[in-house]
């Protein structure tokens, strides 16, 4: 559980997007079973909470399917409020996730991730059979004021920390393998990557409307996909596996 007395000191604006991270204790994200308990337990915790009887087993399957664009049974969530966040990025990886979140009403934020990363601690517990506490500090947030640091913030979000689960150390190293890296991007189930490349359309993120004023670079499917390729050529330590544009 999360007790931060200054949780609400941080001022959080409507409609100005905001980058968290939340650190866990221990490595929370290494099965896929509990990725899909967090991507439901944002679902739940966005519009109010997790229904009751709601099994880790049946939390974990309705995670899936919303990463996928499927409906869930209404049992599984209670709804109470208008949802506290849309969400133009994220990724999970290992110990911590990142989220690139538009508050939808005044500070929604603190709100937000207490529900959320309380409800996932809970979670993981009852899954694991485990007592002990899951995220040992408040989240880290940064607010994005430009464009520029928008679009930094989501390259370092869906791009930058996934390649961690490719290859560790590539930030120090260089990438090994440009293509390869790419290929792991798009078929890396636990960030926005695929849908912003169009081979997915999960049902937790932002409506296109939103992520279409926000986070404009959706749209651009073609010409995404060449910046990501020059960025990761960018990156590498030869040129023997390069993109051939």
């Amino acid at each position: 559980m999360i007790n931060d007395i200054n949780m609400a000191r941080r001022y959080f604006e409507k409609n100005r997007p905001v980058h968290i991270v939340s650190h866990a204790l221990i490595n929370v994200f290494r099965q896929k079973a509990d990725c899909f308990r967090f991507i439901f337990q944002f679902f739940a915790a966005n519009l109010g909470k997790k229904g009751f009887n709601v099994s880790p087993k049946d939390a974990a399957k309705a995670g899936q399917a919303l990463l996928y664009g499927e409906k869930i049974p209404s049992k599984f969530v209670i709804i109470e409020h208008p949802p506290f966040v849309h969400l133009l990025d994220f990724s999970q990886v290992v110990n911590h996730d990142h989220l690139y979140l538009l508050p939808n009403i005044e500070n929604a934020i603190p709100r937000f991730m207490q529900k959320l990363n309380n409800g996932f601690a809970q979670s993981f517990n009852s899954a694991h059979k485990r007592k002990y506490a899951v995220f040992g500090s408040r989240y880290k947030d940064v607010v994005a004021k430009t464009d520029f640091q928008s679009h930094a913030i989501s390259r370092y979000v869906s791009i930058i920390n996934p390649l961690d689960v490719f290859q560790p150390g590539w930030r120090e190293k260089g990438l090994k393998n440009p293509k390869k890296a790419f290929s792991f991007l798009k078929n890396y189930e636990f960030s926005s990557f695929p849908d912003k490349i169009g081979e997915r359309h999960s049902s937790i993120l932002a409506s296109p409307e939103i992520l279409g004023q926000y986070a404009p670079f959706w749209e651009k499917n073609e010409e995404y996909q060449n910046f990501v390729k020059e960025f990761l050529n960018e990156r590498a330590v030869s040129l023997n596996h390069l993109f051939l544009e």
